[in-house]
């Protein structure tokens, strides 16, 4: 279960949400919920409050990313305002520290 909606990462996106885009603005989310659960070495057993406002945040903008990977699936993307974009570090170089206090190590809050 992702800490977002598909309504909330649609509107994220400056778009909404459509029959079209639904499975893909779900999977985003669900891809960016794991990685989310990975980093902060959670459970089923040991879930994140979901309606956390650090996870549901950082579920929403993770999502916009997996969302437009597929537009820079090479590793960058230009804007005529901005030139040539490349896409920063990993998931935790990027969240680690924003997700750190939802981190658990041997059952304490870290």
């Amino acid at each position: 279960m992702s800490y977002a909606t598909v309504e909330q990462l649609a509107a994220a996106l400056r778009g909404r949400v459509t029959a079209a885009n639904t499975d893909d603005l779900q999977r985003c989310l669900d891809a960016a919920t794991i990685e989310i659960d990975s980093t902060v070495d959670r459970t089923v057993d040991d879930p994140i409050d979901p309606a956390d406002p650090l996870a549901v945040s950082v579920n929403i903008a993770r999502g916009c990313e997996w969302y437009k990977a597929n537009d820079v699936v090479f590793g960058a993307g230009g804007f005529d305002q901005t030139g040539l974009l490349t896409p920063p570090d990993g998931f935790a170089f990027r969240y680690g520290a924003t997700l750190q206090p939802l981190k658990r190590t041997a059952g304490v809050v870290a």
